[in-house]
């Protein structure tokens, strides 16, 4: 694409799960997308979201929407009703994102903080929480968090100063044992590697297996 990027705006009239795209967009550069493109903000992480794609026809009109993943990036980015979002389109998949707020004035916007945490063993009763990332989601300051565990199940679990860090307490040993992490640990003799995702508007923690 030569030239000035292509691009179209959005102002939000609700949050859902999916957003219709213009259709004078998509008519020109309809067959050009992917089935998932990435959404790119600017600022000095450059976070991005996968997002999937979906055509569906209504009253004899082909429509598309950003769908699996675009709840994800509206919580991340924290969008709200009546702000205005900008879709710059910057290559073959992907589209750079500005959210102007309803004070008229451009966000800033962050993925949420993440890190990984490998369990050793099954007697993994206590677990240190890396300093950045205990930081970024000020757990100095709180004394609880729930954990939700992808497909499984959600406990609350208390917040520990252990060897100068902070670490899970109460409830963590309930968590592993809810969502089948010690047995599966015990079982298979080898350690478990979880990512955890910090959710600040519900003040949580998604946390999920990653393959070792």
């Amino acid at each position: 694409m030569e030239g000035k990027n292509p691009s179209f705006y959005k102002i939000l009239m609700e949050l859902s799960s999916h957003l219709r795209l213009p259709q004078g967009f998509m008519q020109k550069y309809g067959k050009m997308l992917p089935k998932q493109v990435e959404l790119r903000v600017c600022n000095n992480t450059w976070n991005t979201w996968k997002v999937g794609m979906k055509k569906q026809t209504l009253d004899g009109e082909d429509h598309y929407f950003f769908e699996k993943g675009w709840t994800k990036f509206c919580e991340d980015a924290r969008l709200e009703i009546f702000e205005l979002l900008i879709f710059s389109y910057i290559d073959k998949s992907t589209f750079l994102v500005t959210v102007y707020g309803v004070t008229a004035l451009e966000k800033t916007i962050f993925s949420p903080p993440r890190c990984i945490i490998v369990l050793k063993d099954y007697r993994c009763y206590k677990v240190h929480i890396p300093k950045k990332f205990a930081e970024a989601c000020r757990l100095f300051d709180k004394k609880e968090i729930s954990l939700e565990y992808v497909g499984g199940y959600t406990s609350p679990v208390s917040l520990t100063m252990w060897q100068g860090r902070i670490a899970f307490g109460a409830g963590w040993s309930a968590f592993l044992k809810a969502n089948r992490l010690s047995s599966d640990i015990a079982l298979s003799g080898s350690r478990k590697t979880l990512c955890f995702e910090f959710v600040p508007m519900k003040n949580l923690m998604k946390v999920q297996p990653l393959h070792n």
